[in-house]
């Protein structure tokens, strides 16, 4: 039953942040009715939503593009846990599979991020020249 009341309090704590949302766009529209300040925070709400929408078919699922990667990720995982077992049992402790794969998967993170920080300084250089609002 506690499930029960946890998936309620999640539900709720969601619609809360849409009524807050909405609320939110409905002030900005009040305030400043011809500001264009209800496009800006519509747009930046619901923006990763038509991006996805747009670039999400361009991505490849040729096996030739993932799959060396991935098999590379899964020798070095092995080799890595080769290592890292001998170390630990030399040292009298237990080190396991799960251990690590536990540790492998800080390597995807790490690739994610590498090509998101470009990014974001990217984008934020071009979102600096670009005039947000033209209301006429």
């Amino acid at each position: 039953m506690k499930w029960f009341y946890q998936m309620i309090r999640a539900v709720a704590f969601i619609a809360l942040g849409f009524v807050a949302l909405i609320v939110l766009l409905n002030v900005l529209n009040m305030t400043y009715p011809f500001g264009g300040y209800d496009l800006l925070f519509e747009r930046l709400v619901t923006g990763f939503w038509f991006f996805m929408r747009d670039n999400l078919a361009n991505l490849s699922s040729d096996v030739r593009t993932w799959g060396p990667g991935l098999g590379a990720f899964l020798l070095a995982t092995a080799l890595a846990h080769r290592f890292m077992a001998r170390r630990a049992a030399r040292s009298g402790r237990y080190w396991s599979l799960a251990s690590s794969l536990g540790v492998a998967l800080i390597l995807p993170v790490l690739f994610v991020i590498s090509f998101l920080v470009p990014g974001v300084l990217l984008q934020w250089e071009l979102l600096r020249h670009i005039s947000w609002l033209e209301i006429r």
